[in-house]
């Protein structure tokens, strides 16, 4: 199944957004900011091929993060 990155700070929107995506058929993995989804990435040996992120976010902003995947290579291309 193809796993989908949901970044994002405010829980009504996470939730929301979780909901839709999981209901297209997709497996979600979901976080509170860009540090987290970065120790997610570096961890998880599964990339997603998608990210939905957040432009700001405490801890680490979503300009960000986008910057921070595309320096590491991975595998796999993220959208």
């Amino acid at each position: 199944m193809e796993q989908i990155l949901i970044v994002e700070d405010d829980n009504i929107d996470r939730k929301l957004l979780e909901t839709y995506v999981n209901g297209m058929g997709y497996e979600v993995v979901s976080t509170h900011n860009g540090r987290e989804a970065w120790e997610l990435l570096n961890i998880n040996g599964n990339t997603p091929q998608i990210a939905i992120i957040d432009w700001l976010m405490p801890e680490m902003d979503g300009i960000t993060l986008c910057h921070k995947i595309r320096e590491k290579a991975h595998s796999n291309y993220i959208y």
